[in-house]
């Protein structure tokens, strides 16, 4: 005890420590522990929206790829259905080309065989004719009859 004294300790040390441990437990109960509790809240908001944001980041870039992926699947099967169609297309123009030509020249032909049968009829009609036109012509440029 001597000690304590001799150190300034005397009767008022226990009211002293009584007055801080109230102090104290008021202080942890008022004061550190909402403002731990608010230290804590701000750094979940922005520590953890940091990491949200870093994963979502992140999950946004992984859809947009897979996005492109798909795209480009459906962009080849799209190309391949529509050059298998106009494949197809072209072949049956080409058919039906083909197949026009072929009428348009069997039509031609039969025009050309009916014209030369008329060539022909004509020709023997004018063949029949042609006495009677030239004595016609030839009265005409004596000036008389000659048919008799």
């Amino acid at each position: 005890m001597e000690l304590l004294r001799s150190l300034g300790v005397n009767s008022t040390f226990w009211i002293q420590v009584g007055c801080f441990i109230v102090s104290f437990l008021s202080l942890t109960q008022l004061v550190f522990k909402p403002y731990f509790r608010a230290h804590q809240e701000r750094e979940k908001r922005t520590v953890g929206n940091e990491e949200t944001a870093t994963r979502l980041i992140q999950e946004a870039t992984d859809l947009h790829h897979q996005y492109e992926q798909r795209a480009k699947t459906v962009n080849s099967q799209i190309k391949s259905a529509f050059d298998a169609s106009r494949g197809e297309a072209q072949k049956e123009y080409d058919q039906l080309v083909q197949n026009a030509r072929g009428q348009a020249q069997s039509l031609l032909e039969e025009s050309r065989e009916a014209l030369s049968t008329q060539i022909q009829t004509a020709r023997k009609q004018l063949s029949a004719e042609i006495p009677a036109v030239s004595m016609a012509i030839a009265s005409r440029l004596a000036g008389k009859d000659l048919s008799q």
